[in-house]
């Protein structure tokens, strides 16, 4: 399977304010607008809809709810005979690492897999999950999660912007320019991944 998976962002940026919202810069105007988006997807599962409803009720989504979403993927995943790796973060969020693709097995077809796993299980609960735990502002660019995590963990200094991310980490590798050389922090350390999945980005080595 593929050495990194990424799972999209399920909502549209929307504010409450025009200005704001003409912008994109944010995904919603609150936690609870977009738990009631969940709450209106017409092919939510009884454990999803019972998630939500709580989540609904008291502002945030559990982590055992959480966990729960990811182990019902799992055993699905396995059950399928594409076990993956779940590696806990210091955020409480998961980071999915999966096995090599087999002989005559194909990126779409493993991903297909993957699409009918997290359906009814980690499809909306893991990006609500991972929005309440890594962008609590509720920001839409990514980057600009991502940087303002790594800020508050001290692995980029107040002058550090979300544009010098963004032209870190699309800038093409190279056997004298790799992603370790062009950021000032271990992309692949504990704190950095929590940061990346958080802000719902998946970086993996190759």
């Amino acid at each position: 399977m593929p050495a990194a998976l990424a799972l999209p962002f399920l909502f549209k940026p929307v504010h409450s304010t025009p200005e704001d919202y003409s912008g994109h810069r944010y995904i919603a105007g609150s936690f609870s607008e977009l738990v009631d988006r969940g709450l209106n997807d017409p092919l939510l599962t009884a454990f999803e809809r019972e998630v939500l409803e709580r989540a609904k009720l008291s502002g945030r989504i559990e982590q055992a709810d959480y966990d729960e979403a990811f182990a019902r993927f799992d055993a699905c995943m396995e059950s399928s005979g594409e076990p993956v790796k779940l590696v806990k973060l210091s955020n409480g969020l998961f980071r999915i690492e999966t096995t090599p693709l087999d002989d005559g097995e194909t990126v779409q077809s493993a991903m297909a897999v993957v699409t009918g796993c997290e359906t009814g299980t980690t499809l909306i609960l893991a990006d609500l999950y991972g929005i309440q735990q890594g962008n609590p502002d509720l920001l839409a660019d990514p980057y600009a999660v991502a940087r303002n995590c790594l800020a508050t963990k001290g692995l980029v200094g107040p002058n550090y912007t979300h544009e010098d991310l963004q032209k870190a980490m699309n800038t093409p590798s190279s056997p004298w320019s790799s992603l370790e050389d062009r950021l000032p922090f271990d992309p692949y350390g504990d704190e950095a991944q929590a940061c990346f999945v958080g802000a719902n980005m998946a970086l993996g080595k190759a």
